[in-house]
């Protein structure tokens, strides 16, 4: 059993890391916060102005196939999806005219 005196293993090497200081919340509170966030660019009409700056770009089409075809879920897919969403934002972010086809026909069907 360590002794009283001895530092808390936790914190044994605080001193060691140099993080700069900040007044950034340890925190981010997300499930509090996004309310607000999304307000205020509900408020200043965000999603209309990133429209309007769009017109004339080039549009950047994503044709998204079915989630899962065959067998089970499983990490893959979430990962799929997760990499479809960040490179559509990204081309949104970008000036893009974004559009986004979701697929579900698994078997050639109209």
């Amino acid at each position: 059993m360590p002794d009283s005196k001895s530092p808390d293993p936790q914190d044994r090497y605080r001193d060691t890391v140099f993080l700069p200081r900040t007044s950034f919340p340890m925190r981010g509170n997300l499930p509090m916060r996004e309310p607000e966030i999304l307000a205020r660019w509900e408020s200043i009409g965000l999603d209309e102005k990133i429209i309007e700056a769009g017109k004339g770009k080039p549009v950047f089409t994503l044709h998204d196939g079915p989630p899962y075809a065959n067998g089970h879920l499983h990490i893959g897919h979430a990962l799929n999806k997760i990499n479809k969403d960040v490179i559509n934002r990204a081309q949104r972010m970008n000036g893009a005219r974004v559009r986004y086809v979701p697929g579900w026909d698994c078997h050639g069907c109209r």
